[in-house]
């Protein structure tokens, strides 16, 4: 539940997307997870972080928001 918060502050998740490769997926899910942080975790991945990205983006396309997040499609897929 911490690594999805959008109340967990950025020390913390900075500390889960370098040490805690399971939770990354989790991340990406978050509300406060900034594009750095994103574009961190489309480089570097864990379990089901791609998966995680690709929904993101399509979330993104389907809102009409995915030219807010142009790395996620150069890094991720």
């Amino acid at each position: 539940m911490v690594a999805c918060s959008a109340d967990t502050t950025q020390d913390v998740l900075w500390h889960i997307a370098e040490y805690a490769p399971r939770l990354r997926k989790w991340l990406v899910a978050n509300p406060s997870a900034t594009p750095a942080m994103l574009e961190y975790l489309a480089q570097v991945g864990g379990p089901g972080v791609p998966e995680a990205l690709r929904i993101l983006l399509k979330s993104l396309e389907m809102n009409g928001s995915g030219s807010d997040q142009p790395f996620i499609a150069s890094t991720a897929l």
